[in-house]
């Protein structure tokens, strides 16, 4: 079948306009010639364009010509936003890390503290895996709730950082009983007290401390058994964890 050259030119100027919307070039040699409030402005217009790519780049190129603009600081939160928006988020920790570390008295240094913080917690994976960005989360919200109590920032990641304990503590005890189901007993054990020592309060703590008895028994030690019973049946006494160990160590009289 024939085409007509005007469906053909049609068709490039369609696909001409795609790749326009999707990514323009940016004269850098240009930009040399610009003030630093029309760089920003540009580094705005592409962000609310949604080109995230181009906006990155026009903020990075204003931190490159004007490092010591006000505007800079901002273009550097933003450029942290921008890569966040298109998923990059290696760069956009990246971003908000240098902010911090280039401006630590900047009031919107608890911002940025939020962001590295909430962007780990988005990738916080299932308790089966290995759990970096979990740890990283809760350093960083821990950091802001200390250095910033007040701040608004710190209050919204409270929520958070109960959730990220709970995921660690269930992480923890998971992982103890990968162990005991190997019979490696002094492992599981520091997993457990690290459940009952460092995430007081969460949810998995009664189920520890019945691995606990159970690990304890195991190895023979039934009077430090006991007394963790002790501390589970005064401490969580509806638990049915409380109700397994106290059947458990009725075989051990």
């Amino acid at each position: 079948m024939k085409v007509s050259s005007r469906v053909v030119l049609l068709a490039l100027v369609s696909l001409s306009s795609l790749l326009i919307g999707c990514s323009r070039d940016i004269d850098f040699e240009q930009l040399k010639q610009k003030s630093a409030e029309e760089i920003f402005a540009l580094g705005q217009k592409a962000m609310n364009e949604k080109n995230y790519s181009d906006a990155v780049k026009l903020f990075e190129e204003l931190e490159k010509l004007y490092p010591y603009s006000k505007l800079t600081m901002r273009a550097q939160l933003l450029a942290g936003e921008c890569n966040y928006n298109a998923k990059k988020f290696d760069e956009a920790i990246a971003s908000f890390e240098e902010f911090v570390k280039a401006h630590p008295t900047h009031k919107d240094v608890p911002y940025a503290l939020y962001m590295v913080g909430f962007i780990n917690y988005k990738q916080m994976p299932i308790i089966e895996r290995d759990q970096d960005y979990t740890v990283e989360a809760l350093e960083y919200f821990n950091r802001l709730r200390e250095e910033y109590p007040s701040s608004e920032y710190s209050i919204k990641a409270e929520k958070m950082v109960a959730e990220l304990r709970e995921h660690l503590a269930g992480r923890e005890v998971y992982v103890a009983k990968y162990y005991m189901k190997r019979n490696s007993y002094a492992a599981a054990i520091g997993r457990l007290n690290t459940v009952v020592e460092s995430y007081v309060g969460t949810v998995h703590i009664p189920e520890a401390m019945h691995r606990l008895v159970e690990c304890y028994v195991a190895i023979g030690a039934t009077t430090e058994a006991r007394v963790v019973y002790a501390s589970l049946l005064q401490q969580h006494p509806q638990s049915k964890w409380a109700v397994h160990a106290k059947a458990f160590l009725s075989r051990y009289k």
